[in-house]
């Protein structure tokens, strides 16, 4: 559990930790931000609420797994799940984020995170990390043209000949077009239900009370 007190016989200062959880808050920002995306979207325009509400759905999950992690795992150990080293070493490929959510809910429940929970929070991640780490080249509109042709010249030379005004065969949207109102109610509706989900399985009825899945 989270370090409450620390003091020392020899005559030095003691030291108390009084915690603030973020859970809450964080989700509470995510909801207006998401509601607030929802409602307003419009198609083809970028707005922050979006980002925002995005954000905050993810930062809340990252929250409640390291809240939790305090008071599941022995200290000694918690830098080992962390940073998923040792018996926490994390599946290749896999974030540390979805990692560490699969993790506590087998320590505190012998059983795994649903599945469908599993895949929309690793979506609600990936939205995240695109965003934060935003790559134009990566994340940018994709326009699969034609192949290139060779055009032989009248002096028998073969000449390479791309043509930018030819129709592309397909056009695979930019990132940042998934990024609307749809996407961060989704991304909140994931969270809140892993965290109702956690609650759930604890007996408790509603885990998050006052905030309910935006449809």
């Amino acid at each position: 559990m989270p370090t409450v007190y620390e003091g020392k016989m020899d005559g030095s200062n003691s030291v108390r930790y009084i915690q603030h959880s973020l859970i809450r808050f964080y989700l509470d920002e995510a909801y207006k931000s998401a509601t607030k995306a929802k409602k307003e979207c419009q198609k083809g325009v970028l707005q922050g609420s979006s980002i925002i509400g995005i954000m905050f759905s993810v930062m809340a999950v990252e929250a409640f797994i390291n809240e939790i992690s305090e008071d599941l795992i022995e200290p000694e150990r918690l830098n080992e799940f962390m940073f998923l080293r040792k018996t926490f070493k994390k599946v290749k490929g896999e974030s540390s984020i979805i990692s560490k959510l699969k993790i506590i809910f087998e320590i505190k429940f012998s059983q795994p995170l649903k599945k469908e929970l599993v895949d929309d929070v690793k979506l609600s991640v990936e939205f995240r990390n695109n965003l934060v780490h935003y790559k134009l080249s990566e994340l940018g509109e994709i326009h699969v043209m034609p192949p290139i042709k060779t055009v032989i010249a009248e002096d028998g030379s073969a000449m390479s000949c791309i043509d930018f005004t030819v129709k592309p065969e397909r056009i695979e949207p930019p990132f940042i077009s998934k990024i609307n109102g749809k996407t961060a109610a989704s991304c909140f509706n994931s969270v809140l239900a892993t965290i109702n989900y956690w609650g759930h399985l604890m007996g408790v009825n509603d885990n998050v009370p006052g905030l309910k899945k935006i449809t």
